[in-house]
């Protein structure tokens, strides 16, 4: 799969933000979930100061390599850059990539002394590290708590040519070298296995379990979860899959597990089924894009009936569906439509239909979702325990789960000034 985004060079990057309106107010920073001050850091690569426009961006965003690669600018930034009343929005996101690429880590953010606390951060994915580096800048000890490898989903799932691995495990080597105190190789699944001494904890450990899809013939050979495939994929390890591979799902996930398998193997047939339209898929433009140019075929208006086989996967049996009205969101739902039933055949079934959070924390309160409920400050029910990323929003973005580590980081602090300990 290609990048997300063509890189700038030079000329072009300066071409670009000359034509930033450096607008007051600006609506491209409002809706940046990180609130990275965009106009101040264009100009900085106007006036040919990539530095300080790294060190405008680092002060906000504490995973800007990330971003700077991986970022839904479409659904943030851009959708409501003014330039798009003249002609075409700013190309934001290839602007701080631009920068990202061609600067160094700044290390005027690293403070000497830590006295103000100790905080345990259950996950070491964008969530957690973007709090650990925040509560470092304010002075507190900070010990992350992971079994898997420190940067979560973009370092295990997504493909090297999307996010190449030097680019990742340079960013979380500086986040844990600067402002991390200790790592912990200890899986935590209550707040009891975290241990005494700490003034509050913040969990953001993600989704850790896989939606099962309630059909006959899950238990035949050549079915996968996403997942599993998805960090084969990033381990450059060869995937078990068939040459007839059905993709079951409508995410950004689906999307990208087919685009992955699909280009580790051109000659291989990749199909996404969907049960709504394409308007409806939750995918990323740019993903979906880079799907279609790589071969992936897409399967719309069909759901999953029954898996068929032996004891290996044969096809799929999927009954014809219609919209019908949105839901609260504005979503289209939709219905079945009778004896519409036709089989498509596969030698491989891929469920990538979502995660769900595994039965971890049983006495901090739930949401209806099965999310950890949180108030306005993401505090759980117990007092001294926060969340968030994707285990208090569901599935979101990586920008989103570095604001959620922001102001988790914020309401600690001023949780630890009242001077009560978890």
């Amino acid at each position: 799969m290609e990048e997300t985004g063509k890189p700038l060079g030079r000329v072009e990057a300066l071409l670009e933000a000359e034509r930033c309106l450096y607008c007051f107010d600006a609506p491209c920073e409002k809706v940046c979930p990180a609130n990275v001050p965009i106009p101040e850091f264009i100009h900085s690569i106007k006036t040919n100061n990539l530095q300080g426009a790294r060190e405008i961006i680092e002060v906000a965003h504490p995973l800007i390599e990330t971003c700077g690669r991986l970022c839904p600018e479409e659904s943030f930034c851009q959708s409501v850059c003014a330039r798009v009343k003249i002609d075409s929005p700013i190309k934001i996101r290839e602007l701080h990539r631009y920068v990202t690429d061609n600067t160094e880590p700044s290390r005027n953010l690293i403070i000497p002394v830590r006295n103000k606390g100790r905080v345990a951060i259950v996950g070491g994915g964008p969530a957690g590290l973007s709090c650990a580096r925040e509560l470092g800048r304010l002075g507190f000890e900070t010990v992350i708590f992971e079994k898997k490898e420190l940067g979560g989903i973009p370092m295990q799932q997504v493909s090297n040519v999307r996010f190449p691995e030097e680019i990742g495990k340079r960013e979380v080597r500086f986040i844990n070298d600067n402002f991390v105190t200790e790592v912990k190789d200890k899986k935590v699944q209550s707040v009891k296995d975290i241990g005494n001494g700490f003034d509050a904890i913040f969990i953001a450990t993600g989704l850790q379990g896989e939606l099962d899809l309630d059909v006959k013939g899950t238990n035949l050979k050549g079915i996968y979860n996403a997942s599993e495939l998805l960090k084969l994929a990033r381990a450059s390890i060869k995937t078990p899959v068939g040459r007839r591979v059905g993709v079951i799902g409508g995410g950004n996930v689906a999307v990208e597990v087919a685009t992955v398998l699909k280009q580790e193997n051109s000659e291989r047939d990749v199909e996404l089924v969907y049960r709504r339209s394409l308007k409806e898929l939750k995918a990323f433009k740019d993903e979906i894009d880079e799907a279609v140019n790589v071969g992936v075929t897409m399967q719309f208006l069909a759901i999953p009936v029954e898996i068929k086989g032996t004891d290996s996967v044969e096809g799929i049996v999927v009954r014809r569906s219609r919209l019908s009205k949105p839901d609260a969101s504005g979503r289209r739902n939709f219905e079945e439509i009778p004896d519409s039933d036709f089989f498509i055949p596969f030698d491989t079934i891929v469920i990538a239909i979502g995660q769900k959070l595994a039965d971890y924390f049983p006495e901090i309160e739930k949401t209806e979702r099965g999310l950890i409920k949180v108030d306005d400050n993401l505090m759980a029910s117990t007092k001294g325990v926060f969340a968030g990323g994707d285990i208090v929003r569901g599935a979101s973005t990586i920008v989103e789960s570095v604001a959620d580590g922001k102001k988790a980081a914020s309401s600690i602090s001023n949780f630890s000034n009242g001077g009560e300990n978890v």
